[in-house]
Parts: C-alpha cells; structure tokens; sequence
C-alpha cells in the first residue's frame, strides 16, 4: 500500500470498510446510485498536498458536488515534529521526488479523527435514504 492508500485508509477506512484504494484516491459506495470519490489535492505548490478533495458522483448525472477539506482549516497552525524546529506551520503532505511524508507535522490520532468526523458528516448528506415501516427514514449504505 502506497502512504497515500495508508493515510486514506486511517481517514475512511473504520466507517467505510468497503472503501477501494488507488494510489492518492478511494471511493466510497454510499447507495445504489451515488458514490464518493476521495482524493487528496495540491495547492498553488506541485509538490504540497494541502487537502481532501471529496466528489460526490452519481451513475446517472455525473458529477453532483465537489467539497475541499483543508488541512490548515482542520487541524490548524501546529508546532512542528521536528525538534529542531519551533516554528508553528501549516500541515501539509509533501512529495519530494517520490519521498512522500507529512511536512514537518505528523496529524495525532485526535486530527485523524477530526478529518475523519468532518468526510464521515458531508458523505452523509449523499447516501441513500429509505423509509422504515414505521414511517421514519433511515440512512442506508
């Protein structure tokens, strides 16, 4: 597995078991006719992964929402890993020619947690709905 496919994985993998992997994306079945298409995406910066890219497609319309989740937005200014260091950055996940690592900040269990709440909240919206016998609606995946 590719980081990017283990990043993916700590981020949808608990909620959505049946996820499928490939390189920097993973999709999401969210009903019969909806999937979710999760990538992460590069800023102004070719070599700086700054945020979740989470597009919602239907097998009949296409392409129904395109939603960003940023990393600053998420887990805020953070004192960086390095010890050497005591700057305050913006997390980002950086590919050095193939060498790709979180820049400077590794997210804690509680960020991942926090990203995975926040995808978890906007896949909701699009996943399928039924009515149950006794008139209430449910989600179903």
């Amino acid at each position: 597995m590719t980081f990017y496919e283990q990043e993916l994985q700590k981020i949808v993998g608990e909620r959505y078991p049946d996820a499928t992997y490939v390189g920097r994306t993973c999709y999401v079945q969210l009903g019969d006719m909806n999937r979710a298409k999760i990538e992460f995406v590069k800023g102004i910066q070719a070599d700086r992964y700054i945020a979740l890219q989470l597009t919602i497609l239907n097998r009949c319309e296409g392409k129904v929402d395109v939603l960003w989740l940023q990393f600053e937005d998420l887990f805020g200014k953070q004192t960086a890993s390095n010890s050497n260091c005591s700057k305050r950055i913006w997390p980002y996940i950086w590919d050095d020619r193939g060498n790709v690592d979180w820049n400077g900040y590794h997210p804690t269990r509680q960020d991942y947690e926090a990203l995975s709440n926040a995808v978890s909240d906007y896949l909701e919206v699009f996943q399928d709905m039924r009515q149950s016998p006794d008139r209430q609606w449910e989600q179903t995946m």
